[in-house]
């Protein structure tokens, strides 16, 4: 297991910042590393939404929304040779919106052998993302 946080203060409306960043389907708008993102349930995202998802340095997964707290947070799992537990925090500060990143993996089988380099490019591409995503909210 390996927990990856990280901080980035948004200067959006906490609501804002969490209906966009909620729907995974946006990543695809703000993640140069995302390569397909399919919602496959029906309706608006909530507990329970799945979407299929291809990232550069994965097969395809699904991933699955195992909490949905607007517009406080919300939690994504998908499994694959790293099985990880996304959570996201959200609150407000100086007219703005804190959001918390907290991306915990653990790798299966034979992958663990590779980890720790993974997790080293993991740690850089997660603040890398963060900062996206932060670039991608205040100029929309």
């Amino acid at each position: 297991m390996a927990v990856i946080e990280n901080r980035v203060h948004i200067r959006r409306p906490r609501q804002a910042v969490f209906d966009y960043l909620v729907d995974l389907s946006n990543e695809l708008k703000w993640n140069p590393d995302v390569e397909s993102m399919e919602k496959i349930s029906e309706g608006p995202v909530r507990l329970g939404t799945q979407y299929r998802a291809k990232w550069k340095m994965s097969g395809v997964i699904i991933c699955e929304c195992t909490r949905f707290d607007p517009p406080n947070g919300w939690s994504y799992r998908n499994g694959g040779p790293v099985a990880v537990d996304l959570d996201i925090s959200l609150s407000d500060r100086d007219g703005g919106t804190d959001l918390v990143s907290r991306f915990d993996a653990r790798p299966k089988g034979w992958f663990r052998l590779a980890f720790p380099i993974f997790l080293l490019i993991l740690r850089k591409t997660e603040r890398d993302n963060m900062a996206n995503a932060k670039r991608a909210m205040e100029t929309t």
